[in-house]
């Protein structure tokens, strides 16, 4: 006993499990990959019909599997296993080895097999490490804190422009317009978001280039929300990259949607929108042959905005006169049916045309298309009077782009910008985040 030292009895823990821990992983790793292998032969056998070593001949000529890019041939009797090759595909545990399955036609074509879902041709990144990608993307890390936090996983350091454009992937991950049903009620309006562009000057940076100076410019989206009033179902369908909020943006925007079929020919009945000049404008051109309605919330804030008080009035007294008037304008919209809302305007218009001139200068402005959902409401008495009033709703989502942007800054390039849009819409309405899952279509900006 006298040859044991006191410090040979003590034993790190530590070291014992991060050693273990190692080691498990990459059996792990290993395990995956050979596992992988052998369901990737299981399913070459069912794509060909036949196990291995078992003649074509006695295949049916009409099962199919694969596609040969030769002579287009798709019957599994014309194809053989041609062995494989050894691929390395990157997931969230680290790399992994796996053989990846070669089969060729009897022309000589290598067979294109239709084994899509996890791993493309040339593709190293598989789909999880994509995910991971992009919900960092969505808490607002930088590439570099994506490349920091990626340098202590399994996966190793990427390089900026490989996380770039996996971010970027979301803008062409969206569905076409063809594929969606025309909503009943759409909801328009457009959101500012800063973006750095070259301003027309240069400069030297530390190692002498030429690098062009970029300023901070205001670029606009424009955003389509579907409604669908029955069922609540609320879905981003569209949103375009656009200059301002012109009359000739709005209406190559409502053209385009026009044109992959949100129309009044497809079960579209209601436009609802903020009154801003380029797009009522735009509205007008085009004629959708659609109702619109004017935003009651937007209509109250521009009568709010008007209402003239006496300087002499202190805060709370200016406050307290302010909503007794703003309570008599609301009062229209709270009436049960048309006729009681109109008979409401004009006792306002008699009270208030001598005290408060330009509110109800204001209210008389688009007051038409303010009621328009009394008579909506009398063809479909189902549908629910939030979903046929305001823009709250695409307001709602408006604001978490807002959220999104002033934690980012500002965006650099145009692909940037329109993937965080995608990846937001996406976000939006999920299960547990609004009624139904987002579907949307992204315009070309050029």
């Amino acid at each position: 006993m006298s040859s044991l030292m006191p410090e040979k009895r003590h034993v790190n823990a530590g070291d014992l499990f991060a050693s273990v821990l190692q080691e498990s992983h990459e059996w792990l790793l290993r395990l995956i990959g050979l596992r992988m292998t052998l369901l990737l032969v299981k399913a070459v056998d069912e794509l060909l019909a036949r196990g291995r070593y078992e003649r074509r001949g006695h295949v049916s000529a009409d099962i199919e599997g694969g596609e040969c890019p030769r002579c287009h041939s798709k019957r599994s009797q014309d194809f053989s296993r041609n062995a494989g090759r050894q691929r390395q595909p990157l997931i969230w545990l680290g790399p992994i080895q796996i053989r990846w399955p070669r089969v060729k036609c009897k022309c000589g074509g290598s067979v294109q097999l239709n084994l899509k879902g996890w791993l493309e041709p040339y593709q190293r990144l598989t789909d999880e490490v994509d995910v991971l990608i992009q919900r960092w993307g969505a808490l607002s890390l930088s590439l570099r804190q994506m490349r920091r936090e990626l340098a202590h996983a399994y996966i190793g350091p990427l390089g900026l422009r490989t996380l770039n454009e996996r971010l970027h992937q979301l803008r062409t991950l969206t569905p076409d317009l063809e594929t969606l049903e025309a909503p009943p009620v759409l909801e328009v309006d457009g959101i500012y978001i800063t973006q750095l562009r070259p301003n027309g000057e240069m400069r030297k940076d530390a190692k002498g280039r030429r690098r062009a100076v970029k300023g901070r410019y205001k670029r606009c989206v424009l955003i389509a929300l579907g409604i669908w009033p029955e069922t609540g179902r609320q879905e981003v369908i569209a949103w375009e990259l656009a200059e301002s909020e012109g009359s000739a943006a709005w209406l190559t925007f409502l053209s385009r949607l026009e044109e992959q079929g949100i129309s009044a020919e497809k079960g579209l009945r209601l436009i609802i929108h903020d009154g801003g000049t380029g797009l009522c404008a735009a509205l007008d051109f085009l004629d959708l042959g659609t109702a619109e309605q004017r935003c009651i919330f937007h209509k109250l804030r521009n009568i709010s905005k008007a209402i003239q008080l006496p300087d002499e009035l202190d805060p709370d007294e200016r406050r307290r006169k302010r909503r007794a008037i703003m309570r008599d304008f609301k009062a229209i919209w709270q009436a049960k049916d048309y006729h009681t809302a109109v008979q409401r305007c004009w006792q306002l218009y008699k009270q208030y045309r001598d005290t408060q001139p330009a509110a109800v200068a204001a209210l008389r402005r688009d007051l038409r298309l303010t009621l328009t959902y009394y008579q909506l409401r009398l063809e479909h008495p189902n549908w629910p009077r939030r979903f046929l009033r305001t823009t709250s709703h695409l307001e709602r989502f408006n604001r978490t782009l807002r959220k999104r942007c002033r934690s980012a800054g500002a965006y650099h390039s145009d692909q940037g910008l329109l993937a965080m849009v995608a990846q937001m819409a996406d976000e939006a309405f999920q299960p547990g985040n609004g009624p139904a899952r987002a579907k949307r279509h992204t315009f070309s900006t050029e």
